[in-house]
Formats: C-alpha cells, sequence, structure tokens
C-alpha cells in the first residue's frame, strides 16, 4: 500500500516501536547466548554430541510447531498479556538451566523454553505489524527485523565468554536480560482480546491461505537450513579463514540492505521486491556450491544477506498486509512456522546429500530449490483477493 503522491509520510518511529525493537533484541541477545554454549554444558554432563545437537533441533521444531498455537492463543487472551506472561517464564527457565544436570530434562526444557520463546515472537509480531502504517509496512518491519539481526550477531560471542567464567553466570545473565524482557512488556500498549471464545478453534490456529503462501518461504528457508550447518564446515574443508567469514558478511548485508531497501520498499510491488530478492538467495547458494576461495565466500555471504533482508519482511508485509488485525498474531505463527520448518528440513535433507553426494550438487540442489519459491509464490499468491502486478 502506498500514500497518495504529496502526501506527509506516516509516522513510523514512535515509543512503542521503538520498545518493541528493543523487546525483539533482548529476546534474541538471552537466546543466542544459550544456543552455542548449551552443547558444551550437555558435554560437560556426560552427553554426546548428538544430543548436543539434539537440543537446539528439539528448541527450534518446539517453537516452530507452537507458534500458530501461541499467535492464535495471543489474539485471544491479549498479546501484551502474553508477552507478560511469557517473558515472566523466560526467568524461571533461565535459573532452571543453572540447576538442572540430568540431560533428559535439560532436553525437556529445551522444548517448553521454545514454546514460550514462539509465544513472545507471535504476541510482539501482533503487536508490531498492527502498529506500523499500511504505507509504511515493510519498511517497518524490515527495521524491527534488524533488531534480531545485531541480537544474533553479538550474542554468541557474549555467551561463550561468559560460559568461560561459568554456566551459571550465564544463566544468571539470561534471566536478568529475561527480567529486562518483562519491564518492556508491561509498557507496552494494552490491546484489545478477539471477540468470542477465550481459546482458539482450530481453524483459527491454521490458516490454510496463510500456509500454503508460506510454502513459498518454506522453500526459500530450506536452503538457509543448509548454510547454517554446513558452511562454517564448508569453509574448514576449504581452507577458508576465519570459518564464520560467511555469517559475518552475511549479518552485515541483511543489516545494510534493511538501511538501503527499506525506505523505498513500499514504493513497488511484492513481486518487483521479492522475485530478484529470491533470485539473488539463489545466485549466493550456486556460488557456495562452485566458488572455493575466500573472495567468493564474501560474495556468496554478500549476496544471500542482501537477498533475505529483502525477501523476508516483503512477504511478510503481503501476508500481515492482508490478515484481519485481529487475527495478525495466528498469522505470524503461521509465517514463523513455515520458515522455521524449512531450516529444520533443509538442513537434515542437505546433510543427507552431503554425506552422500557432497557439497557442491548439495548446495546446487538447495540453489534450483530456491528458485522454485518464486512459482510456488506465482501460484498461491493467487488466494488473496487484492494482489498487486
Amino acid at each position: 500500500m502506498t500514500q497518495a503522491p504529496g502526501a506527509p509520510r506516516e509516522r513510523l518511529f514512535t515509543g512503542t516501536f521503538y520498545n518493541l525493537w528493543a523487546l525483539s533484541f533482548v529476546t534474541f541477545l538471552s537466546a543466542f547466548q544459550l544456543f552455542p554454549t548449551v552443547p558444551f554444558r550437555i558435554l560437560a554432563l556426560g552427553g554426546s554430541k548428538g544430543e548436543a545437537g539434539l537440543f537446539l533441533g528439539l528448541y527450534t521444531a518446539a517453537a516452530a510447531l507452537s507458534a500458530p498455537l501461541t499467535g492464535s492463543i495471543a489474539d485471544h487472551v491479549g498479546r501484551r498479556r502474553l508477552a507478560i506472561v511469557a517473558s515472566i517464564a523466560f526467568v524461571a527457565f533461565s535459573l532452571l538451566y543453572a540447576v538442572v544436570t540430568e540431560r533428559s530434562l535439560l532436553l525437556a526444557v529445551a522444548v517448553v523454553h521454545g514454546v514460550l520463546w514462539s509465544g513472545i515472537l507471535t504476541a510482539s509480531g501482533g503487536i508490531m505489524t498492527n502498529l506500523i502504517p499500511a504505507s509504511r509496512r515493510t519498511e517497518g518491519l524490515a527495521y524491527w527485523g534488524m533488531a534480531s539481526t545485531v541480537a544474533i550477531a553479538v550474542a554468541p560471542l557474549i555467551g561463550l565468554r561468559l560460559y568461560q567464567i561459568g554456566w551459571n553466570v550465564m544463566c544468571f545473565v539470561m534471566a536478568g536480560l529475561s527480567v529486562v524482557m518483562a519491564a518492556i512488556a508491561t509498557v507496552l500498549p494494552h490491546d484489545e482480546p478477539r471477540p468470542g471464545a477465550r481459546f482458539p478453534r482450530i481453524n483459527e490456529i491454521v490458516a490454510p491461505k496463510v500456509v500454503l503462501t508460506a510454502l513459498s518461504l518454506t522453500t526459500v528457508s530450506f536452503g538457509y537450513g543448509g548454510l547454517t550447518s554446513y558452511v562454517a564446515l564448508l569453509s574448514v574443508e576449504r581452507k577458508i579463514d576465519p570459518p564464520s567469514l560467511f555469517f559475518t558478511v552475511f549479518a552485515l548485508m541483511i543489516l545494510v540492505s534493511r538501511i538501503f531497501f527499506g525506505p523505498v520498499a513500499d514504493k513497488f510491488t511484492t513481486k518487483a521486491m521479492l522475485y530478484p530478492a529470491i533470485i539473488v538467495m539463489a545466485m549466493a547458494i550456486a556460488i557456495l556450491a562452485l566458488g572455493e576461495t575466500k573472495l567468493w565466500m564474501i560474495a556468496a555471504g554478500a549476496l544471500y544477506g542482501t537477498g533475505l533482508g529483502v525477501a523476508f519482511p516483503t512477504f511478510m508485509s503481503f501476508v500481515m498486509g492482508r490478515t484481519d488485525p485481529s487475527r495478525r498474531g495466528a498469522t505470524f505463527g503461521n509465517v514463523i512456522m513455515a520458515f522455521d520448518s524449512g531450516i529444520g528440513v533443509g538442513s537434515a535433507a542437505t546433510g543427507a546429500v552431503i554425506q552422500r553426494f557432497g557439497y557442491r550438487p548439495a548446495f546446487l540442489g538447495a540453489a534450483l530449490l530456491s528458485l522454485g519459491a518464486i512459482a510456488v509464490f506465482q501460484m498461491t499468491s493467487k488466494l488473496w483477493d487484492d494482489v498487486e502486478g
């Protein structure tokens, strides 16, 4: 949606926008301190590398599969209320990690923690998409997404440093961050729960039209899952140092792309923004498959960061802009489920292909599949009444 020519731009940066940005930043800062350090904790408790990987798998699966439910609950009971409750629960679970020494219990905690994570994301996502002016929706979502990008860039380093001091120290820091999350959630605006039943019905949790359209995002995130799991190993095999080079360039270009494209994104149609971004991401994966030098690794990271930095907020804006405001929590949850499911399946499938055929066929296959997202969106976007050209 665009404004009339010559009309003043609607205000985007409000106090609530900054509070939601801060909530997202602190939420990701807390979680991404945990993810790189908990494998060391599990190994220290006598666990295997398989168990260490299982923790993140269970956490991610729980978050993805529960997102439509927690989003719909947020619509029904109030998004601010759910954000507060989930943040307070985050405090308890952060402290629980410090005292749990049974590996099986630690994995069980991961499942519940993942559900709480999805509750905060869907609640805050519903509030944010209702807050952002329709004429600046893609721009606003792009800027909001920078909060998680910045947090993900710095949190692992902080977490690993804290872990060197002591596991319990890191857990207490996570608990402190969760207190900050709860404090921010309390100052978010009150929202009216959706009229009707207190808890959602099945047909309100899963939105078929959203899920079908989000298959294009699942197709894109399939390649993303493979990259996040194996690009560091690929760097080591090709003697590219540091192994984190791809991720550093990738994160930087997500920020740059959102700063550059955010202000102009709403002036173009969804397809005009989304399709080139998908092509750029496919090119990046193909470069990883074929290019074997540090320069090619930098190019791949730059292209993939640019593509994803544009594609995700563009897609989210398309779907959320066509959803009734009272159901945006559930819609946000459905999109998160689609994206995270692609990451999980992509990681597993890419690993299987690499094991049998090697990196090059695996990444070339992922690149071709990413291009398929254009065809998926072209077909499924017709399900919506008002689709731009």
